[in-house]
């Protein structure tokens, strides 16, 4: 994209932000998460983002000043040498005396908290999180393309997964013929997440039982890992023949994520697995198409359930033992947006949202099954980026 088109797209961004601040009752908001920084500036640098209510924003930069001059969209650039100068800042650009900070609470480590309350000992700190995340809900046309792209790399990569699974031993042997390909397609190598100690690479790889090993994922399948230092994903474990082969690695372009989910095998799997890969994508069509503007989010996790208990499939679902309370979620910059697609989530569904639906089913002992694609809801319904076949692949 230009630079001039960009300065539209986040002026846009900005805009709909500050009408959030207003209506809040919020003066102002520092934003210094990296993902929210590139949302609303275009760079990733170590900066802060002043964002007032009302004006123009500024960018006051710690490291680098040089690459933030050139990929920042804002107007009104300064290097920051000392968290002192910050109220110094804020109150030389022409906005009041603010009353009320904004802050992202939800991921700002709390020694940092204290020091802003020491630099603004008068002001409120308020947390302004889920208005970021409110306003990132929406994806523009942009930002639909940009995720576009990172489907079609997905789906290119599941392409290879049958060839890279004749040469693979191991399921870190698939992993690392995966992620090289990933990489040759201009993949970063990480999936950001907002989540507290949720950390991400490219996703999971597992086999057979290990694939249905509890672990501390926030998502519904585990791995058995490497060891308890990183008890999730891919193991050194042996992929055997006749069982469920689990790959669900999400795609990354111009810092948007696409994530998908597939099930290959090496030999026929058995009708338990079969069966309950049917009933996964009984749910995803009948979610997809039920996924309208209008509709919250928690009907389509009810619908889910109603299906799975009709196929006698619910324990399981979404987990074992520890299922989790839902069925899909947004996806763009950061892997774990919002909408949530499940319990207590009153969300209203609307259009430009991109939503992953992932139901999955956990076989202890034996295995995972399921699927996973990218939505985005458009006008009167669904329109799907993700286009490798749903399938079990039997390679």
């Amino acid at each position: 994209m230009s630079r001039s088109l960009m300065e539209k797209e986040i002026s846009k961004r900005l805009k709909r932000f500050q009408e959030k601040l207003i209506a809040h009752g919020v003066d102002g908001a520092i934003i210094v998460q990296k993902t929210d920084l590139y949302y609303f500036s275009g760079t990733d640098q170590d900066a802060h983002l002043w964002v007032p209510a009302s004006g123009q924003p500024f960018l006051m930069v710690r490291k680098s000043m040089d690459r933030a001059m050139k990929d920042a969209v804002i107007e009104t650039i300064v290097p920051l040498n000392s968290f002192s100068q910050i109220p110094e800042y804020i109150k030389g650009q022409g906005g009041k005396d603010t009353g009320t900070i904004g802050l992202e609470m939800d991921v700002l480590p709390v020694n940092r908290y204290l020091a802003y309350q020491r630099l603004f000992p008068e002001k409120e700190m308020i947390d302004v999180s889920l208005l970021i995340r409110e306003t990132r809900m929406i994806k523009s046309a942009y930002e639909i393309s940009c995720i576009t792209r990172a489907a079609l790399m997905a789906d290119n990569t599941y392409e290879k997964v049958p060839e890279f699974l004749k040469e693979a031993e191991t399921e870190i042997d698939l992993t690392y013929r995966v992620e090289a390909f990933y990489r040759s397609q201009g993949h970063p190598g990480i999936i950001p997440t907002r989540g507290f100690n949720n950390e991400a690479l490219y996703g999971q790889i597992a086999s057979g039982k290990g694939a249905a090993t509890p672990s501390n994922s926030g998502g519904p399948t585990g791995g058995k890992g490497l060891g308890p230092f990183f008890s999730q994903g891919a193991s050194l474990e042996r992929i055997g023949r006749n069982e469920p082969i689990l790959v669900d690695y999400a795609a990354s372009s111009d810092g948007y994520i696409a994530d998908l989910t597939r099930i290959f095998s090496l030999g026929k799997l058995k009708e338990t697995f079969i069966h309950a890969h049917e009933v996964a994508l009984t749910i995803q069509d009948v979610l997809s198409r039920e996924a309208v503007p209008g509709v919250k989010a928690e009907r389509l996790y009810d619908l889910a359930l109603e299906i799975v208990k009709e196929a006698g499939l619910t324990a399981g679902f979404m987990g074992y033992p520890d299922p989790v309370p839902f069925v899909g979620h947004g996806v763009g910059l950061e892997l774990d947006e919002l909408p949530v697609i499940g319990r207590g989530s009153d969300t209203i569904l609307s259009e430009g949202m991109v939503i992953a639906l992932e139901p999955k089913f956990v076989f202890p002992d034996e295995g995972v099954v399921g699927i996973e694609n990218m939505f985005v809801i458009i006008k009167n319904g669904t329109k799907r980026l993700t286009r490798f076949p749903d399938a079990i692949m039997i390679c």
